[in-house]
């Protein structure tokens, strides 16, 4: 089948031909791809978008929609990276909306009539074998604020992927994304139908932005074929092919090695199965912005390239983590004189000649709204730095309380009528934010570059504060990841990050790495968290991270990572691990620990596991799935209700190796109060033994004898699985040494009695 672009006349019953005396209808406009064939109307709505193949048609043909759409006036304005909606399309809050009203196609050039805006778009369309382009070369009339390029209501289907912005059911899936980084997309879903948009923004760019539309046969599994042609046709980062990768398979411990010490790292990775070692920037620098080298790497890159290519030598691979928004406060870009382009918040004009001494600021504006959080407030006069306790909101407009040459800048006099800026802060405040449409963020790229570069390769690299940009968010977001991603030389296959926009996806090939909390409320926040999100992510064809396990907590136990590592191998997907020697050392059950992330990512990347047996492991109703942003989940009390007041409750699973050395999988329920909270344990079932009853348990600190009551007919204990372990009865009693992770097997005991005896054991 070819390709076409061109115009299709109606047609008109035989029957009613003679009686048709009237001027020929306008002619629809009809696009073909390989796969799908793209119908619209003279009158600028959509009549039919069809699989080839199969003939089904995936337009919305209730409730036809236009094509195209402006926008006049309004706000699209995110007051803050908390409001940015991430994983949906801008909303456009206020002012007026044109739909298209017309369409004619002339060659290539596709023009669009919007006219209750007095306007119109002129696109050039490229069809290629795969996919449609849709390039905006032209726009005439009154300038609009915003533009729906191309906007396609479908039916609703099954899958949906908003980031990327495609919708599939098990056959055939439409895909409507953006062409290069000045182009956003997504979709907007009700009950009945998806609304697939290709946005522009005038603020961003109208001109040359480019929405991209294809079809794709079997998308569940070919998806990603058809998204690498196109993201080599329009020069993107390799998202789809990246995310092929076996990398992308692999947890990674997140730890601070020195030259001194990087080989006891390398024997905690090994020991634990993990496969990558990531360190972050703060292991061997002072801060971000220009990451000057710490007292830790004296020999600067030469130490830093030691360490990476030693964890490499021992067939590790090596990741990196970055701040790459914003510079520490103590960064030569901030002190002794700051740098000017950090984002400003506010503009103030001095109202007075002020000393270097004097703690009120007059200024000629209303501070109303100003930033009130602590250790956030900061102004910059000239090349001096100061903090502000509060501020008036009546004339005469003051700051007060000021603390002046703050970070080490130089106080002085300062003319009225001189510039008074409201520095952007970070909510972690050691840091201060880049004004995102200056080059400071191209410098600090290049810095990061240059390790890469000098120090590499690296497998990984993961974007923190990617959400620390100013608005347009779903444009610097994206932006200020590339201007970094651009410069990686060789290419880094795995990218997380803590948000992403709709041109993220070709760079973020994992994501949601969410700081996971206290040992005691990891399990309920993987539960309602990252259960939810996992899904959601599935359906964009991408992983998330089921970390991060922000320490290794003294407390936890090898349960913990065992239901974190259970629900990320449900979704094929990795988690990752902070952790220093001392706090390895300093947890009882570490080896256990260690055990159970062995087996676990042995077993997940090896595919080891069943389709049923990962059905079993994905407890959460399908109701529950939902896209849960980074932040809110940490700090919104929409969820941190969830996992931190509701009682964990959820269904827990045990894999071991059995007696033939074999992964097995088994439901497990924990019996609480076990010798007065001493000892963890729980009981299971063996589908090859269904009448016996196994207990799993541990000391919960320290080692001891375990006294249980048991009947005379026994106990075999084992440590590991399969391997006898001597145990002594005295009397009514057996003793069995009690550590790590250690199996019984109660012959003829119903569960309820095992149950029972554990209840009493000392």
């Amino acid at each position: 089948m070819g390709t076409s672009v061109r115009n299709a006349c109606c047609v008109l019953g035989a029957g009613l031909v003679g009686l048709c005396c009237c001027a020929p209808l306008p002619a629809q406009v009809v696009f073909e791809t390989r796969d799908l064939r793209l119908e619209i109307g003279a009158d600028g709505l959509l009549r039919s978008l069809r699989a080839k193949t199969s003939g089904v048609e995936y337009a919305c043909t209730t409730e036809p929609a236009p094509v195209a759409a402006v926008y006049r006036g309004g706000d699209l304005t995110v007051d803050s990276q908390v409001d940015y909606a991430e994983n949906e399309p801008p909303v456009y809050r206020g002012g007026q909306v044109f739909p298209a009203t017309a369409v004619t196609l002339a060659g290539d050039r596709l023009k669009v009539r919007f006219e209750g805006a007095g306007c119109s778009a002129t696109y050039r369309v490229t069809a290629k074998p795969q996919h449609l382009a849709f390039e905006l070369v032209s726009f005439e009339g009154p300038p609009v604020d915003r533009i729906d390029l191309v906007r396609l209501r479908l039916r609703r289907l099954p899958h949906l992927g908003p980031w990327i912005g495609v919708a599939y059911d098990d056959k055939f899936g439409v895909c409507l994304c953006g062409g290069n980084l000045q182009t956003n997309a997504g979709l907007a879903a009700s009950e009945k139908s998806i609304d697939m948009l290709a946005v522009a923004e005038r603020r961003v760019a109208l001109q040359g932005t480019v929405a991209v539309l294809f079809g794709c046969e079997e998308p569940q599994r070919r998806f990603l074929e058809y998204m690498e042609v196109v993201e080599r046709d329009f020069h993107m980062p390799q998202g789809a092919r990246n995310r092929r990768s076996p990398f992308q398979q692999y947890s990674y411990l997140w730890c601070s090695p020195t030259p001194q010490d990087v080989d006891q790292y390398i024997r905690l990775a090994h020991r634990a199965g993990l496969r990558v070692i990531l360190y972050s920037y703060t292991a061997f620098s002072r801060g971000a912005g220009h990451f000057v080298w710490n007292d830790r790497y004296p020999g600067g890159m030469a130490d830093l390239k030691k360490v990476a290519d030693a964890i490499r030598a021992a067939g590790l691979h090596v990741g990196l983590h970055i701040h790459y928004t914003k510079a520490v406060r103590s960064d030569p870009y901030v002190t002794p004189v700051p740098d000017e382009r950090f984002h400003k918040l506010r503009r103030f004009t001095l109202a007075e000649n002020i000393d270097s001494r004097a703690t009120t600021i007059p200024v000629q504006e209303n501070p109303a709204g100003s930033i009130r959080d602590k250790d956030r407030r900061l102004l910059k006069i000239g090349r001096e730095l100061l903090t502000y306790e509060d501020y008036t909101t009546r004339p005469p407009y003051r700051f007060v309380g000021c603390q002046r040459g703050h970070g080490n800048t130089q106080p002085s006099s300062h003319a009225a009528g001189q510039g008074v800026e409201l520095l952007d802060v970070d909510d972690w405040s050691i840091f201060v934010r880049f004004d995102q449409n200056t080059d400071i963020q191209d410098e600090v790229a290049q810095r990061i570059a240059d390790i890469v570069r000098h120090t590499g390769p690296y497998v990984m690299l993961y974007f923190d504060g990617a959400e620390d940009v100013h608005d347009p968010f779903w444009y610097h977001v994206a932006r200020a990841q590339y201007r970094v991603y651009r410069l990686l030389q060789p290419e880094v296959p795995v990218c997380e990050g803590a948000m992403s926009s709709h041109y993220s996806w070709h760079m973020l090939t994992r994501g949601n790495a969410f700081d996971l909390p206290e040992a005691e409320r990891i399990k309920a926040f993987c539960y309602h968290i990252s259960c939810r999100t996992a899904p959601i992510r599935a359906a964009e064809f991408t992983r998330i991270n089921f970390g991060w396990i922000f320490r290794f907590y003294p407390t936890m136990g090898p349960d913990v990572l065992e239901y974190v590592l259970s629900r990320g191998a449900a979704w094929d997907c990795p988690f990752s691990l902070r952790a220093t020697l001392a706090q390895v050392a300093a947890n009882p059950r570490a080896d256990d620990c260690l055990d159970v992330i062995r087996l676990w990512e042995d077993t997940r990347i090896h595919n080891r596991l069943s389709p049923e047996q990962k059905e079993a492991l994905k407890t959460l109703p399908p109701s529950q799935y939902q896209f849960v942003k980074t932040w809110p989940a940490i700090f919104s009390p929409q969820w941190v209700d969830r996992w931190k007041k509701q009682p964990f409750a959820d269904q827990e699973h045990h894999l071991f190796l059995d007696e033939h050395g074999r992964p097995e999988l088994v439901a497990i329920a924990e019996v609480p109060h076990v010798a007065d909270n001493r000892v963890k344990a729980w009981t299971f079932r063996r589908p090859s033994r269904p009448n016996t009853t196994y207990v799993l348990a541990w000391a919960v600190r320290a080692q001891g004898q375990w006294r249980l009551p048991v009947p005379a007919n026994g106990l075999r204990a084992m440590r590991p699985f399969g391997k006898p372990l001597d145990t002594r009865r005295d009397g009514p009693w057996v003793y069995v040494p009690l550590a790590g992770r250690t199996y019984l097997e109660l012959p003829g005991l119903a569960e309820a009695e095992i149950r029972g005896l554990l209840a009493k054991s000392q």
